[in-house]
């Protein structure tokens, strides 16, 4: 019977052990943090615009494909955190397979697409620390002519001109397809819990929807109203 006693005690031990290492493990990554110096206030807010042909670009794997010729992104940080609203303003969009007509966001001008959404500031890798720019937004639907495309998140782009514990005024997101049609070059993260999770845009041009990437063609530069320091 103390031996069965014995046994019993030295399981329940090792379960203990293994919760505590589950849980350690779930807790184990801490998420980047955009600071302000100290002294300054919230909330931070920050432009970029580029504009150019047939710059940015969302195309299916069956090659189906919006462009537009400019990019502004606005977004604003209230608190001590890695997340806020973002805008992404795009203007003189057009489909291109279906004979090039103009594409709008439902309500707006025609050429005039927006994408109102919350930005997440993540971790791609820990080794070495990398990070990146998770847009998070509704479904939007574009009207094209006569067409309705579906757009679906989220979508990963990199963050350039940043390095952790300096402070900057600026920095850098582009987003890039891979080789391949509807290809995102970016297209996992690591989530809170250290595990990597899918993020990458789907579109349905009236056929369903399919995997698509979308690409900023050169990087967006964001001028913040503040000094920031990403933390990571």
């Amino acid at each position: 019977m103390s031996r069965v006693k014995t046994l019993f005690v030295a399981l329940f031990a090792l379960a203990l052990v293994a919760a505590a290492f589950a849980t350690t493990s779930a807790l184990a990554l801490e998420l980047p943090d955009v600071h302000i110096l100290a002294g300054e206030t919230y909330p931070v807010t920050g432009e970029g615009a580029v504009k150019g042909e047939d710059l940015f670009v969302l195309e299916t794997e069956l090659g189906e494909k919006i462009l537009a010729r400019e990019i502004k992104i606005k977004i604003e940080l209230a608190e001590l955190t890695s997340l806020g609203l973002a805008t992404v303003d795009l203007t003189e969009a057009v489909e291109k397979v279906l004979g090039g007509p103009k594409c709008n966001t439902v309500g707006d001008a025609a050429g005039t697409v927006l994408i109102n959404g919350e930005y997440h500031i993540i971790d791609l890798s820990t080794s070495p620390l990398t990070i990146a720019f998770l847009l998070l937004f509704p479904e939007l639907t574009l009207e094209c002519g006569k067409v309705k495309v579906k757009v679906r998140g989220p979508l990963i782009a990199a963050i350039t001109k940043v390095t952790s514990g300096t402070d900057v005024t600026q920095f850098g997101i582009a987003a890039k397809c891979a080789a391949g049609k509807g290809k995102q070059e970016l297209k996992e993260y690591l989530n809170d819990e250290g595990a990597k999770t899918k993020g990458a845009a789907t579109a349905n041009f009236g056929l369903g929807f399919e995997t698509a990437c979308v690409s900023t063609g050169v990087e967006v530069v964001i001028n913040t109203t503040k000094m920031i320091d990403f933390l990571f």
